[in-house]
């Protein structure tokens, strides 16, 4: 629990927090005398001469607090009272000049929420890590998942599972208000907030019902309306998407083309970024949004980097090196020169024990070059640090990210965190030696400048410049091409060519006569070969679940020669159709590698140079 606030002699301690998370539980290990206003609207009160401590239960409209209010006016000095709400007392109507302490009770960690599932008899680590992750420290929340895995509820239907933490939710958060407010909570969970006439919109709601569904306690004000509080929106969501599919499609939609039609007329620009975020969530395509918000959520947060961190920073900056193969001494300057310069900062990504689990560094643009962006940009430091373009004079400059563990939330939360910055202060700039993250940096939209003139980190790569500019103009358009993602069509050449080259690795006579040795920096068996195999390793290190079976699948199968298809999905205990969707899956991820090839000029491969053969469009190389 923590204090909040106390004005002059404490007579009265508000405790209070979400739905689920154990205020009544935690009230009812006092002694004293306990009225639940839960079990009866409005419980007879006691003479004011009981001896305390009193405790009021479940005080969650104006009409119960204002009776307590009353109450107490006549109540003797050194009375002890608790009331206990969901919302602050001195929210309410008449409270505002009383002397009370407001106590938060905090979620649990997720070392009690491992523990509950525990002591329910999952013993399981990967169920009580989604557990964990659904439950966002909400001990009903927990309590229902681990009950609904009791009932057979599988570990693959989140859904299912989020269901029947949904149904108790809605249950007891029908005492604040009556229907159809609580069934609205899954609506606009499910399109990441509403305003009043988005509520119009998707559900004929009145502006009556978004007034009373704003004072609803797990709903909370955000830059464009109102939102489902953590983790109640991702239960909901989940919930809602399993249990009406179709419906929750059209609502997405709708919103979707609400939130563009908002984008487009807003001159905000932290509006216009959160915008962005929910259109990006809503309507990108699945590749796309699963960067950005991996299944199952988690309940992550950014913060600061203090002082105070300054290990976990040192700590996350080698694991940084050790990641993408840097020297550590030239990290460890890199280090000094962003902690030495005011326009640079470090963000962590921590859970719910506050533990850090990711960092990213942030180096904002608009006061001229500076020692960090030499080292970074080198010769294109000056250029971008003084474009007299005032569109492009300002941004964030990103020097590194580092999850921990590959954590595929972790990393997608960062990139979020990124994308918030870039748009509110008009561009991005990535410097990056890392392919993987080159490769991603143009499966976003990011412009390659061209490369560093020296390879800073001795790392045996130079690093690629990447920049993209977000205007109020051009950021609908940057939206459409990531709704229609980078996935190629079934009958795609460079995917053809790619599963060809995988069936001939072994076969460099063979191999000899693929399509793909005319794509710039393949110009031989050899090269080709490593460009494979590199590109297999590097998905094994995505973080994604899927990611890294599909990476398995795909070295068994051409790189082991471990068996055929069915011996290998046997013994990765996989069905034929998900061994075959992460099988397309990999070759997927190869071929998007190879497009790659053909918009970076003079792109060096892991394989080493180019042999033999001259760059030749891929797009006619492969027709």
């Amino acid at each position: 629990m923590r204090p909040t606030a106390a004005e002059g002699p404490v007579t009265v301690v508000n405790l209070c927090g979400p739905v689920g998370v154990g205020k009544s539980r935690l009230a009812a290990t006092l002694s004293g005398l306990v009225l639940d206003f839960a079990a009866s609207p409005m419980p007879e009160f006691p003479e004011r001469g009981t001896a305390g401590p009193l405790v009021f239960d479940g005080v969650d409209h104006d009409d119960q607090a204002e009776a307590v209010r009353a109450w107490l006016d006549g109540v003797k000095s050194g009375t002890r009272v608790l009331v206990v709400g969901r919302r602050p007392v001195v929210t309410r109507p008449g409270w505002s000049d009383r002397s009370v302490e407001t106590v938060w009770l905090a979620p649990w960690t997720a070392t009690e929420v491992r523990d509950l599932a525990r002591s329910q008899g999952i013993g399981d680590m990967a169920r009580q890590n989604l557990i964990v992750d659904l439950s966002g420290g909400i001990p009903l929340i927990a309590d229902c998942l681990g009950r609904a895995f009791l009932a057979g509820v599988g570990i693959d239907s989140v859904g299912g599972l989020a269901d029947a933490a949904a149904r108790e939710l809605i249950r007891r958060l029908a005492l604040e208000a009556p229907d159809p407010l609580p069934g609205r909570l899954p609506v606009v969970a499910t399109v990441g907030g509403a305003d009043a006439d988005l509520l119009a919109v998707l559900v004929n709601g009145t502006p009556e019902e978004f007034d009373r569904l704003s004072a609803m306690s797990v709903v909370q004000s955000d830059p464009h309306g109102l939102t489902v509080a953590e983790p109640f929106r991702t239960i909901f969501d989940l919930a809602f998407q399993w249990r009406h599919p179709v419906t929750s499609q059209r609502l997405i939609a709708n919103g979707s083309t609400y939130r563009r039609h908002q984008l487009g007329a807003t001159g905000d620009a932290r509006l216009r970024a959160k915008l962005a975020d929910q259109v990006l969530l809503l309507s990108a395509h699945p590749q796309v949004r699963e960067l950005f918000c991996p299944p199952p959520p988690a309940p992550l947060r950014v913060r600061p980097a203090t002082e105070a961190d300054e290990d976990e920073v040192v700590r996350l900056i080698g694991q940084w090196a050790e990641l993408e193969a840097l020297n550590r001494r030239r990290a460890d300057r890199m280090l000094e020169l962003w902690q030495a310069d005011p326009a640079s900062s470090f963000d962590l990504v921590v859970d719910l024990d506050d533990r850090p689990l990711g960092m990213a560094n942030i180096t904002r643009v608009g006061t001229g070059p500076a020692s960090v962006l030499e080292q970074l940009l080198q010769q294109h430091a000056m250029p971008l640090a003084d474009s007299q373009d005032d569109e492009a004079s300002t941004g964030i400059v990103v020097g590194m990210m580092v999850a921990a563990d590959h954590h595929p939330a972790v990393r997608a939360l960062i990139l979020r965190h990124f994308l918030t910055n870039a748009i509110t202060s008009g561009r991005m700039i990535v410097s990056t030696p890392w392919l993987p993250y080159q490769h991603l940096s143009v499966r976003l939209g990011l412009r390659q400048l061209g490369e560093t003139r020296d390879d800073f980190f001795r790392c045996g790569r130079r690093s690629g410049i990447f920049s993209r500019t977000f205007t109020p103009g051009n950021l609908p358009a940057w939206l459409r091409q990531l709704e229609r993602g980078t996935t190629a069509r079934a009958d795609d050449a460079v995917v053809k060519a790619v599963r060809s080259a995988l069936n001939q690795l072994r076969e460099p006579g063979k191999l000899a006569g693929s399509p793909l040795l005319a794509v710039p920096g393949l110009g031989s068996p050899q090269v080709l070969a490593a460009f494979i195999q590199y590109q297999i390793e590097s998905l094994a290190c995505s973080g994604s679940p899927v990611d890294a079976e599909a990476a398995r699948i795909l070295s068994l199968c051409y790189l082991r020669r471990s068996g055929g298809h069915d011996v290998i999905a046997h013994g990765l205990h996989l069905s034929r159709a998900t061994y075959f969707r992460r099988l397309d899956h990999g070759i997927r991820h190869v071929a998007e590698a190879v497009r790659w090839l053909t918009t970076a000029p003079e792109v060096a491969t892991s394989g080493g140079p180019a042999e033999g053969g001259q760059p030749i469009d891929v797009r006619s190389a492969t027709r």
